[in-house]
Formats: C-alpha cells, structure tokens, sequence
C-alpha cells in the first residue's frame, strides 16, 4: 500500500470515527423537531400561550426544534408547509377553532389540544375520525378539576351549604362528577340542565332564588357575550356570589375565579410534548387538567356580599 492509498484510508477511518462519535453523542447530534402551533386567534392571550410555549420547548438542549406558527387558513397554511418540505413531528393546538379545524386533518400527525374546555374535548374532538386512531391526540383542559373547584370555594365559602350550576348540551357530561363532589364536601348542589332554545339568564334567576352561590362551569351556550352580563345581574339580585373561571369573569362582577392562565396552560402543554418526544414510541401522555392554576378576588364584590356572606380572602394563597 503506498503513502497516497494510506493517507486516505487514515482519513476515512477519521470520519468514520468523527460520524460514529456524533451519532452516540447527544451533546454533538441533536434531533430535529418540528413542531406546528396552531392558534386559534392573533389575540394576546394566545400570544401570551406561544411565548410560553416556545420558552419551554428551546430549553431542550438536546434537540434542535424548531416552531411554526399559525393562526390563520389553518388547512391551507400546514399543506404550504408540507409542500415547502416542513412536515410536522407534533402540532399544537391552542384554542376551540383551532381544534374544530385540525381534525380535519387528512394526515397522521400526532395532536395536543390545548386552552379548550375537557367537555369540548370529551364530547367533539376525541371521538372525532381523526382522534380515533390509538394515540394520536390528547389534550390540556382549559377548565380546573370539579374537585378543585369544591374544595376552593368550601375554603372561600366555609359556610355554604347549597349551590347553584346550570350545565348545557357541551357541559352536561360533567353532571356525575358534580354529583360526587357534592357528596364528598356536603354541599347540595342545584343543577338546572339547559336544552337548545332555553334561556340561561332565566335558569340563572330560578337558581339565584334558591342557591347561596352560582358556579359558572364552562359552555359556550350558556356562558358566552350574550347571556354572561344577565346571569351576573341575576345574582346581583338575589345578593349571591357568581363563581366564575376566568380573569374576565371577576373583571365583570364575580366574586372569584379559579382559572389557569394561558402561560400556566402552555408550560404544561409543552412539558407534556417533550414527554412524548423523549418517549421511545413518541406516545403522547392521556389528557390532563391544569395542575397550576391561579384563584383571583374581586374586592368590590366581596366587600358589597360581606353581610350575606362569610367569606376566606386567603383563599388567593395556592
């Protein structure tokens, strides 16, 4: 073998070594992800969720991932990407219409839904065509556990003994865990069903006159712009706290809110990504209530119930 014959050969076997060592280094090689966040809006609250989520996903330093956003022409914008050559590993889903659209989806990519209510999810999403298929989608709810929920407002409202919750067509599959919470911390709980075409404002007075409280469980037919300020006036009324589960609700006049913001939510989100990342057959965990949540107080409406009500302020310490 002369010099030319060996030099090249050392030079092989040096890439060979080079390539060998990069491959078994994760510290040199690093996996290249892509992932598609789907927003439902352009809004602040979802920009709020994207900063978050990203800000979890690149503290992987062991991956190289890289993040696509969407927020309109969903359909159309993830088929430009596939036909530009960026085919998604995960996709993300921030919101309802996000989610009514992605599971439409002629593709198999797996799918996390997010900032949605469980119900929403239970009853349209995973029974969808596309979420059928064995783990292909899973979820963060927007909503707090109904555990949560009564062992809080039994802290703020030590003295309660009944409430008041009108459940609609999307929310009325929460009716059995109500029922168990109610026998779990001794309140007994009023539940007006509402039917298409009934009017809540109208099951919020009914209730108001034999409640001591009212809390609002996610629906958008029975919680959205139209009815959400009539209910609140029912309460006003009959001097009763709403309970509610948003910023917005104790913006507008409920006594509080247990609710996960929407940076809680996308840290929870992508934490459950990177678990179906790191996961041999890249699995997606089964769906999961918030585990961080916030409860904020309205303190106009608490000092205005104060002679109605005996209520625990410190219930804000969680």
């Amino acid at each position: 073998m002369d010099k030319i014959q060996q030099r090249f050969c050392s030079a092989c076997l040096l890439i060979f070594l080079y390539i060998s060592l990069t491959l078994s280094n994760p510290a040199q090689a690093k996996d290249n992800i892509n992932i598609v966040v789907v927003l439902s809006k352009n809004t602040h609250p979802y920009q709020q969720f994207h900063k978050q989520l990203e800000a979890t996903l690149i503290s992987d330093e062991q991956r190289s991932i890289k993040i696509f956003v969407i927020h309109s022409d969903i359909i159309e914008s993830i088929s430009e990407l596939s036909d530009s050559g960026i085919n998604p590993d995960f996709i993300i889903a921030a919101g309802t219409r996000a989610a009514q659209e992605l599971i439409k989806l002629e593709t198999s990519t797996p799918i996390i839904f997010s900032l949605l209510p469980g119900s929403s999810y239970q009853n349209n999403i995973q029974n969808s065509r596309y979420c059928r298929i064995k783990n292909r989608c899973s979820a963060v709810y927007l909503e707090q556990p109904i555990d949560r929920q009564f062992l809080i407002i039994k802290k703020g409202l030590p003295d309660i003994r009944s409430l008041g919750i009108i459940l609609g067509p999307s929310s009325a599959i929460m009716r059995n865990s109500i029922l168990r919470a109610e026998k779990k911390y001794g309140i007994d709980v009023r539940i007006e069903l509402a039917e298409k075409g009934n009017n809540p404002i109208i099951l919020a007075d009914s209730l108001s006159k034999t409640s001591e409280a009212l809390l609002a469980i996610p629906d958008p037919d029975i919680y959205n712009r139209r009815t959400a300020k009539g209910i609140l006036i029912s309460t006003y009324k009959y001097q009763i706290p709403l309970i509610g589960y948003s910023h917005g609700f104790v913006h507008a006049g409920a006594l509080f809110s247990i609710y996960s913001t929407p940076e809680q939510i996308a840290s929870q989100t992508g934490m459950m990504l990177m678990q179906a990342i790191l996961s041999s057959q890249k699995e997606l965990p089964l769906p999961e209530y918030p585990h961080a949540y916030t409860v904020e107080i309205n303190p106009a409406v608490m000092r205005s119930l104060r002679s109605r009500i005996n209520f625990d302020k410190s219930i804000s310490d969680n």
